[in-house]
């Protein structure tokens, strides 16, 4: 019985430290992971698609913003040309 006892205390230890060697390892992997995702999403946005894709976004912003100076300086001209009914 009592060698029964010492082996399973024996395969508890060995269990143990098996354990604590894979929660480093899966430690290590997790990093190599978040470094692989990191150098993917790196990579995506460097691709011609995305590039084309902010030059658009530029252009829409730029035009969004000379829509706006010109109803500014029209609503300026005229004062509550852009006003909704309630707010006047």
């Amino acid at each position: 019985m009592h060698s029964r006892i010492k082996r399973l205390e024996e395969l508890a230890n060995s269990a143990t430290g098996l354990i604590a060697r894979l929660k480093e390892e899966n430690e290590v992997l997790k990093g190599q992971v978040q470094l692989l995702s990191a150098a993917r999403n790196k990579a995506a946005s460097n691709t011609a698609a995305a590039r084309e894709l902010a030059e658009f976004r530029t252009k829409v912003k730029r035009r969004l913003e000379r829509i706006c100076a010109r109803i500014e300086k029209a609503n300026d001209l005229q004062p509550g040309l852009f006003e909704e009914e309630d707010e006047r």
